[in-house]
């Protein structure tokens, strides 16, 4: 007899007397209650079922490694055991993060129940990025579809995980748009911190697409979208494949993205071109309006010539130079806005006292009130709250467009007030700052055109050109 051999016999029965997972021994209990399992080609034994069904957990996930902690004894001690044992989610867990480092992978899954597994065990281990593509509303609404939004609201809910909560995901969703997702996705984007793009409803196929953090990609099809008819996935970490999909994502999302801004654009332009044919209607009339006194008191002047005695001729002129004026201050109004467009209007800055501005303002503008205008326009130059000016309030600016903004203002109230006071009055605070103030009796501003009134063309009346 070789006692080599006698050794290697007897250190191979204590082997197989213990259990390879918790190293417990087969001392005070009967053979028959172990449990031998032939696994990848070796035997082993087994104290438990419990321990074989964990022993090939683990060796499914942590594979040839296993191996050699149980070489080295590694063993799972029984109290350790007792204490340790993993929850069936976090074995999960572990295989998925496994799976994050293991050969790509491409998997075809026909079964719904087994899709809705591995969607919802990817979404839940995110940890920076959820992306998905729906195809048609219908897979947005579905509930039972993968990446459906109500599997993705449960499944994110439910986490404890760090790593998935809301405020570290970034989540985008690309879905067509229907009623109900129009007043739903506010919601869900407070909720869940969703960024929706809207796209159109594809016509060549039903397919939904799942990335998550650009490692798993589930890419579901149904055949009819009507009905929950038979389901066909192809499930990926094959790094390939995933970024094809995230770059068919990022395609899709700058595109919409661009879309957008074209619609933006577009609507701005639709705006801007009927204010602008606005202006011209309103521009040949506000053109027209002076320009026909102009020329028919010209030539009374002229047929009248030596009729006319002084105080005849003196009024005809002052209507004349009226109008001349009106027309004058109209083509300054446009070519100012060409200026400013091309930005090359230019301010002639000086100090002046704004009281004199004011008045000067007042002045010319008071030939505007018709006759039959039972209309008063009043100034004081108080502070606010009543106190007496002292001295004169000084600034520096350009006079004549200081003027022009005064008399826009002075303007505006005359038309559309027709009878009562026109006030104006300047408030000086206390941080040196003053305001203007033109306050009429008339109708008031449409609050229609309050959000765009400091915009070229707009106007609400038949009045004005809508430059000032």
């Amino acid at each position: 007899m070789n006692p080599s051999n006698n050794t290697d016999d007897i250190e191979s029965k204590e082997i197989h007397s213990k259990c390879a997972l918790c190293g417990k021994s087969a001392s005070g209990q009967g053979e028959s209650t172990r449990i031998q399992e032939v696994i990848g080609g070796t035997s082993y034994t087994f104290d438990t079922q419990d321990c074989l069904n964990m022993f090939k957990r683990f060796k499914s996930v942590y594979g040839d490694e296993f191996k050699g902690f149980l070489a080295q004894e590694q063993f799972i001690s029984d109290p350790f055991w007792d204490r340790a044992i993993p929850k069936e989610e976090e074995i999960r867990e572990i295989e998925i993060e496994k799976g994050r480092v293991k050969p790509d992978i491409i998997q075809v899954i026909q079964d719904l129940g087994e899709i809705r597994k591995i969607a919802s065990e990817i979404v839940r281990t995110a940890r920076h990025e959820i992306l998905i593509i729906f195809s048609t509303s219908n897979a947005f609404h579905r509930p039972e579809h993968i990446g459906g939004i109500q599997l993705l609201k449960d499944t994110l809910t439910k986490t404890t995980t760090p790593a998935t909560t809301k405020r570290d995901l970034n989540i985008r969703i690309l879905t067509p748009l229907d009623d109900q997702i129009k007043a739903t996705s506010p919601e869900l984007k407070e909720q869940l911190n969703i960024d929706f793009r809207y796209i159109e409803e594809s016509l060549q196929t039903k397919m939904t697409i799942l990335v998550v953090d650009r490692v798993f990609s589930l890419a579901v099809e149904l055949k009819d979208d009507e009905r929950n008819s038979t389901y066909e996935a192809t499930y990926s970490r094959s790094k390939s494949t995933v970024l094809s999909y995230v770059a068919i994502f990022e395609s899709l999302w700058k595109q919409v993205e661009l879309n957008e801004k074209v619609n933006k654009l577009y609507e701005q332009l639709k705006i801007e071109d009927k204010l602008h044919r606005d202006f011209i209607n309103v521009a040949a009339h506000e053109l027209r309006a002076p320009i026909q006194p102009i020329l028919g008191l010209t030539e009374v002047i002229r047929s009248r010539k030596g009729k006319l005695n002084a105080n005849e001729q003196e009024e005809l002129l002052a209507v004349i130079i009226r109008n001349a004026k009106r027309l004058k201050t109209l083509t300054e109004n446009i070519l100012d806005i060409n200026r400013i467009e091309s930005r090359s209007l230019s301010l002639n800055k000086e100090t002046l006292d704004i009281d004199d501005v004011i008045l000067d303002a007042i002045q010319d503008i008071e030939n505007q009130i018709d006759n039959k205008q039972d209309l008063r326009i009043l100034h004081d130059s108080k502070r606010k709250g009543g106190e007496e000016q002292e001295g004169r309030t000084f600034m520096k600016a350009d006079r004549n467009r200081i003027t022009q903004v005064i008399s826009n203002l002075l303007s505006n109230a005359i038309n559309f007030t027709k009878t009562g006071t026109i006030h104006v009055y300047k408030e000086t605070e206390k941080d040196g700052s003053m305001r203007v103030i033109v306050k009429d009796t008339g109708t008031g501003i449409d609050p229609e055109i309050l959000p765009r009134l400091f915009t070229k063309f707009t106007t609400k009346s038949n009045k004005g050109t809508g430059l000032g």
